[in-house]
């Protein structure tokens, strides 16, 4: 179960970059990777203190932002990659990235080039940079909150 909803992510957060249709599943994968961060300390409920209890639900919006943005990205790289489907040369599913018009040359954007110096480009395509995208997100709103039994949300001691 996701530890935000549409309405906190709107009003509190300010997001705008997920609609309403599509953020309960990003709220959902984020608060799967949120507890991953978080050891797990975080399914027996929200910490009842109301700044950290906002702190938790801030990082969930956040890394749903992160998530959607990373999901956008590899959905247009999916996008550029296709064929020349028409004997006249029109092309369906591809982007121009250039043209040349002596000896009539023309070349099409593949995979993410043109966007590969993002942050999120990269952690498009490396789940290593994704991971650690993730958790310096979702670090940014957890430094420092702690759980229902006072233990620090990010200790990953015993």
């Amino acid at each position: 179960m996701a530890y935000t909803d549409y309405q906190f992510y709107t009003t509190k957060y300010f997001g705008d970059a997920v609609t309403e249709e599509e953020f309960p599943k990003y709220a959902e994968r984020a608060s799967e990777r949120v507890d991953s961060i978080t050891f797990d300390r975080l399914v027996d409920g929200l910490p009842e203190d109301e700044r950290a209890n906002t702190k938790v639900q801030k990082a969930v919006c956040a890394v749903a932002e992160v998530l959607h943005q990373i999901d956008s990205i590899r959905k247009a790289s999916m996008d550029t990659v296709g064929v020349v489907k028409h004997e006249d040369g029109t092309v369906s599913k591809k982007q121009v990235a250039s043209i040349t018009s002596g000896a009539e040359s023309i070349s099409f954007v593949t995979g993410t080039n043109g966007t590969a110096d993002s942050i999120y480009a990269r952690a498009s395509m490396d789940k290593k940079v994704e991971a650690l995208l993730i958790r310096q997100v979702a670090s940014e709103y957890l430094q420092g909150v702690v759980d229902k039994k006072g233990v620090c949300l990010l200790y990953a001691g015993i």
